[in-house]
C-alpha cells in the first residue's frame, strides 16, 4: 500500500491544529482579545504574540476555501466587487470573503476583524493593496515594514537597520492596542520556542536527502508547514515538529517512500494548486515522482541557513522579515535551487507556475530553460494556479507530465 493511502499521525495532527487554530481566533472578539491581521511571508507573529494579539493570516483563509473547493465563489465575489480578474487569486478570495456579505463566518470558523494590519513588503508589492483595502473597509490602522529587496547575496547590514528600526516603531502601537507594556524577556522566550521549532522543520527537510525519501518534501510538506505557519513561537509548533521528525526517520528506517515506490526523485519549485493537490499528486505519484525537496515549503522560514538568536530578538526577527524566498533576485533563486537540486540528487525538476502570483512565477521561465540547457537537469513546466481552479486543465497538464515522465525512464532506465 502506497503512503497515500495512509492517513498518517503528522498530517492528522496538522489538520486538528489549524482547526483549533481557527477555534481559537472564533473567540477573539468574546474574550476581548485583540488581532492583528498578517501575511505568512516574512512573518513576524512572534512580536505581535509576545502583545498578546491573536494572529491571522488572510492568505491561509484563501488556502482553505480552495482546498474545500469553494474558492471561486469568493474568487466571484471579488471581482463583482472591482477587482480585476488578473490579480492574486488569493486576494479576491479574501477580500471576497472579507465583504461586509460573509459577515467573517467561514465553513472552518468565525474569522475575528482585525484591530491592527502589518504588512511586510518583503513579500509581494500586491500585499499593501490588499491591506489598504482592508483598512479602508474595518477602519483601523495600517502600518507597513518596507523590506529592501535582496540585490545581491545577502541584505546589507544598513538594509537590516532599517528593517529593524521599523520593527522597534511597531513597539508603541502595540502597547496602545494590546493595553500591555513591551516586554523583552518574553518576547526571547517566544523566539526560542520559534527556534526549536524551525530546527526540527530544518531537520524533517533534510530527510529528502535519504534514499527512498520517507516522505515527499512537496506534496506532504504543503501540509505539514501549516502549524508552522500559523504556531510558530508556541509549544504547540515545537512539540509538532518534535513528533512529526520521529515519525519521518521511522519511515526512514522502514524505507517506505510515499508513492509507494521512489522511480524519480523531484525538485518542485512553485506553490501547490490547492483546488486542485490530490489529482495534481497523482499525476506524479503514479509514476513514482517524488518530491524530494522543494522551494514552497520553506517559504516560511527555511530558505536561508539562519544563525537565529533569541537573545538578540530584534535581530532573530530582522532575519525573519528579510528571509522571503520571494523578496530574492533570481540569481539568488537559481542558485538557492541548484544547490538544492545537487544536494538532494534530483533526476528531474518540476516548475508550477501559478498565474495570479507573480512574484512567484516571475522569471520562471528563465529557470526553466537555465536547468533544461545548461545545467542539463530535466525540467517540466506546467502552469495553473493558486486558488482558481478554473486554470487547471487536467488534460493538458496530465499530458506534459506523462511526456516528462517517459523521457526520464529513457534517460533512468534502471527506473522503469
Amino acid at each position: 500500500m502506497a503512503q497515500s493511502e495512509k492517513i498518517d499521525w503528522s498530517r492528522g495532527a496538522s489538520r486538528e491544529l489549524v482547526k483549533r487554530w481557527y477555534s481559537e481566533l472564533g473567540t477573539a472578539e468574546e474574550s476581548g482579545e485583540k488581532v492583528v491581521y498578517l501575511f505568512t511571508s516574512g512573518s513576524i507573529a512572534e512580536f505581535f504574540r509576545s502583545f498578546g494579539f491573536r494572529v491571522v493570516l488572510p492568505e491561509m483563509n484563501a488556502i482553505r476555501w480552495s482546498m474545500e473547493n469553494l474558492a471561486v465563489e469568493m474568487i466571484h465575489h471579488g471581482e463583482a466587487l472591482g477587482y480585476d480578474p488578473g490579480i492574486c487569486g488569493y486576494m479576491k478570495c479574501d477580500l471576497g470573503f472579507a465583504d461586509d456579505l460573509y459577515s467573517g463566518t467561514a465553513p472552518f470558523g468565525r474569522i475575528p476583524p482585525p484591530d491592527l494590519l502589518v504588512v511586510s513588503s518583503g513579500g509581494c508589492s500586491t500585499y499593501i493593496k490588499w491591506f489598504e483595502a482592508l483598512e479602508r473597509q474595518f477602519e483601523c490602522p495600517l502600518r507597513i515594514v518596507d523590506v529592501p529587496f535582496v540585490r545581491e547575496d545577502r541584505l546589507a547590514e544598513f538594509d537590516r537597520n532599517y528593517i529593524r528600526s521599523q520593527l522597534e516603531e511597531l513597539i508603541p502601537i502595540c502597547e496602545e492596542i494590546s493595553g500591555r507594556k513591551f516586554d523583552i524577556d518574553r518576547l526571547r522566550e517566544i523566539l526560542q520556542l520559534s527556534k526549536q521549532a524551525i530546527e526540527y522543520w530544518m531537520q524533517i527537510l533534510e530527510l529528502g536527502k535519504k534514499r527512498p525519501s520517507p516522505f515527499d518534501g512537496f506534496f506532504e510538506a504543503c501540509y505539514y508547514m501549516a502549524p508552522m505557519t500559523v504556531w510558530r513561537g508556541t509549544e504547540e509548533c515545537v512539540d509538532y515538529y518534535r513528533q512529526t521528525l520521529e515519525e519521518i526517520k521511522t519511515r526512514s528506517k522502514q524505507h517506505t517512500s510515499p508513492a509507494g515506490r521512489e522511480r524519480f526523485r523531484l525538485l518542485v519549485d512553485g506553490a501547490p494548486p490547492w483546488p486542485k493537490i490530490r489529482e495534481f499528486r497523482s499525476m506524479f505519484w503514479y509514476w513514482g515522482g517524488v518530491g524530494v525537496t522543494a522551494s514552497y515549503p520553506r517559504v516560511v522560514c527555511a530558505c536561508d541557513d539562519l544563525e537565529l538568536t533569541p537573545e538578540e530578538p530584534f535581530e532573530f526577527l530582522t532575519d525573519l522579515a528579510a528571509s522571503s524566498y520571494l523578496n530574492w533576485n533570481l540569481v539568488k533563486r537559481r542558485n538557492f535551487l541548484e544547490k538544492l537540486a545537487r544536494d538532494y540528487s534530483v533526476d528531474g525538476i518540476v516548475i508550477h507556475s501559478t498565474r495570479s502570483c507573480r512574484p512567484y512565477s516571475i522569471g520562471q521561465l528563465d529557470l526553466r530553460n537555465y536547468f533544461a540547457r545548461e545545467a542539463g537537469i530535466p525540467t517540466l513546466f506546467v502552469d495553473s494556479d493558486v486558488a482558481d481552479p478554473r486554470y487547471f486543465s487536467s488534460a493538458q497538464i496530465m499530458n506534459r507530465t506523462d511526456t516528462f515522465f517517459e523521457a526520464l525512464g529513457r534517460k533512468k532506465p534502471s527506473a522503469i
